[in-house]
């Protein structure tokens, strides 16, 4: 059987939990040794040093690596608008504040709590601090796991976090807080690609059979989890072992925009971080639809329209 390295996120909703508790590759003859990290710059790193075949990650964390020579496209999509921003019940959101400056304002000399320094959450918030004219004024707390910012949120360390919808349904459901979204998901950056199935150049020359077969079980675990959400929750319960099915049919319901086509609004939505990252220093030039993209195969797997 085939090999696949494949590094992925805990991320409720990403179809690696589906795809390991039905043995959807297994089933397909490769044998994948998943590797689980904290947040995506890391699985970068892993497929810039060949230790990895493959990875969930979001985009911005790609465009990072790209810019500085990584020889790595994103082959197929997953998710879109996977980014929260919450806070404790008692900030107003964005719409009770009359505008996101104002809601920002609430948090002036405090602190808002993101995974790591780049990843697709960080660069949101640091965007939308410069844009408002808050950057200085709120300290952003990086933090290396996803679950860190939540422990940070429960021991009254900063105020409000960005970060997955995993998040909003760990301090809510699990640690029992009250929070609530400042800005929806679909409002604070429409059709951001929260998480891409990222393939080495190498594999996409020397395995493209086994990356087929890969983005078949990836489009079908999606399907899975869009038809049958609670069979889904249940089979990730199981996996993970720690929460039960009611964390994962919540996390799907924060953001239920899935799939593993690329379309135009996902491309385009990835090229704004682009953008915005050579701006605010992230990178040191600009990257293009074709550095990133390589989409030959999951055309080929998924001819038929999207279904975010």
């Amino acid at each position: 059987m085939a090999t696949l390295r494949i590094g992925h996120l805990s991320t409720a909703y990403h179809s690696a939990l589906v795809m390991m508790g039905r043995r959807m590759l297994e089933a397909r003859g490769i044998t994948p040794d998943w590797q689980l990290f904290g947040t995506g710059p890391p699985i970068v790193k892993g497929l810039e040093e060949g230790r990895l075949d493959m990875g969930y990650i979001g985009l911005p964390p790609v465009i990072i690596g790209v810019a500085r020579g990584a020889r790595i496209k994103c082959v197929a999509g997953g998710h879109e608008e996977g980014t929260v921003f919450i806070a404790r019940t008692k900030y107003k959101s964005a719409a009770e504040a009359g505008s996101l400056r104002a809601a920002l304002g609430q948090f002036a000399g405090k602190a808002i709590g993101s995974p790591t320094k780049g990843s697709i959450h960080d660069v949101i918030l640091r965007h939308f601090l410069a844009h408002e004219g808050m950057e200085g004024r709120i300290e952003v707390r990086n933090y290396p796991w996803t679950d860190f910012v939540g422990q940070a949120m429960e021991k009254g360390e900063i105020e409000a976090a960005v970060g997955t919808p995993s998040l909003q349904v760990s301090l809510s459901l699990v640690s029992g807080l009250d929070i609530k979204p400042i800005v929806p998901p679909h409002d604070l950056w429409p059709h951001n690609p929260s998480y891409g199935i990222i393939a080495t150049e190498r594999l996409m020359k020397e395995r493209a059979e086994t990356l087929l077969e890969f983005l078949r079980a990836h489009k079908a675990a999606i399907a899975f989890i869009k038809r049958h959400p609670d069979e889904a929750a249940r089979v990730s319960s199981e996996v993970v072992g720690v929460v039960g099915a009611e964390f994962f049919l919540s996390a799907y319901q924060v953001s239920p925009r899935y799939c593993a086509a690329v379309t135009d609004d996902y491309i385009a939505s990835t090229m704004r971080f682009a953008r915005t990252m050579h701006a605010h220093g992230y990178i040191a030039r600009d990257v293009t639809v074709a550095e990133l993209f390589d989409l030959r195969f999951i055309r080929e797997v998924h001819p038929e329209p999207d279904h975010y």
